[in-house]
């Protein structure tokens, strides 16, 4: 899979709708922000959009879509004037991933087995690991450097990330309290499924010289017992069942499950979108954990306020990639989310999809 793109068909590298860039090298990483000079200056509070982007990918993958966020947010809150009293302003955020970009230190760390990387299991959960670790840092600096004066206040954090990106947006909706909305593409709650399911098709021979095939792969060398405990810590899937194998919860481990999801995800909004023939991420690596979480929040019995709010959306024969169809839907999501859940009258469709 070398060089894959899953934005590569979506969007076009001419922008209908351009908007602003700066970039501020903040703790060592090139950030860029998009949207800063089309904020209103009579708009104190700003909402702010962190986008992950692709493994093999830079940070200038999210241009497009960053675009079509910002044009959609100002055309909708343009065409609610007068009905709506009071709408943040709206800003996006990329950078590039670890050892991605301009921060590329290994080429071979970015391969998968297939394309002669042996330790592609501990390279890859790493890299999206310490991704969301820097959302977090770059969240708690990033107002000194676009607002200096103190004009703007950023009073929401939501994230969109895409494959790599997708990955990481799990650890970031789960593990970090100030962002409060999710839209995963293609992206994955449970990497032992996933890389499972690639050490199978990879045909490693830690799978296939074992029998019954695969029963030694994890705790091997291309499974390490230290990357297994470092899941069982951060993976969304191993953390909320306590393991990690994706299963059924029964019994106090259901219980426990619902507690935890209920700690680290109440009043937050996730949006789920996968490839129904995505070969690379199916979506049969995450769905026992995405039927265990929605077991757990068919139970919820918390407030509006604190209601966790989730949609699993599956696109039928479209494989490891973010099409059309899923950017209007993100980028529906985020407006939502940005106007507390409710919608906003949609000025121009034709429009606001012009750019895609």
């Amino acid at each position: 899979m070398a060089g894959l793109n899953p934005l590569e068909n979506t969007h076009s590298h001419h922008n209908t709708h351009p908007v602003s860039q700066k970039t501020f090298p903040i703790a060592g990483i090139l950030t860029t922000v998009y949207g800063l000079d089309e904020l209103p200056p009579d708009i104190y509070e700003v909402a702010c959009v962190w986008l992950l982007h692709p493994r093999l990918q830079t940070k200038n993958t999210m241009d497009a879509i960053a675009s079509q966020l910002l044009y959609t947010w100002d055309s909708r809150k343009k065409a609610a004037e007068g009905s709506t009293s009071h709408l943040k302003g709206l800003i996006a955020v990329s950078f590039d991933q670890r050892n991605h970009g301009s921060r590329l230190v290994d080429k071979v760390a970015n391969e998968a087995w297939r394309n002669g990387n042996p330790r592609h299991a501990q390279d890859m959960f790493s890299c999206y690991h310490g991704t969301a670790q820097d959302t977090s840092l770059l969240l708690s600096y990033l107002p000194a450097y676009a607002f200096p004066t103190n004009s703007h206040r950023i009073m929401s954090n939501f994230v969109l990330g895409v494959s790599l990106g997708g990955h990481a947006a799990w650890h970031c909706i789960l593990f970090e309290p100030r962002i409060t909305a999710a839209v995963i593409v293609i992206g994955c709650p449970d990497y032992t499924s996933v890389m499972t399911h690639r050490a199978e098709k990879s045909k490693l021979r830690t799978w296939t010289e074992t029998s019954p095939p695969g029963s030694e792969f994890l705790g091997s060398p291309d499974f390490p017992p230290a990357l297994m405990e470092a899941i069982r810590q951060w993976d969304p899937a191993s953390y909320l069942s306590e393991g990690n194998k994706s299963e059924e919860v029964v019994g106090d481990l259901k219980h426990r499950f619902s507690e935890k999801v209920k700690q680290h995800l109440s009043g937050k909004r996730i949006l789920n979108l996968s490839g129904g023939a995505d070969k690379l991420v199916p979506y049969s690596a995450g769905r026992q954990f995405l039927k265990n979480l929605k077991e757990s929040l068919d139970n919820q019995d918390d407030t509006v306020q604190d209601a966790i709010h989730f949609e699993d959306v599956i696109y039928d024969g479209v494989g490891h990639q973010m099409t059309t169809e899923m950017s209007v839907k993100a980028v529906d999501f985020l407006c939502k989310a940005m106007n507390g859940g409710k919608d906003l009258p949609v000025s121009n469709p034709s429009s606001e999809r012009s750019k895609i």
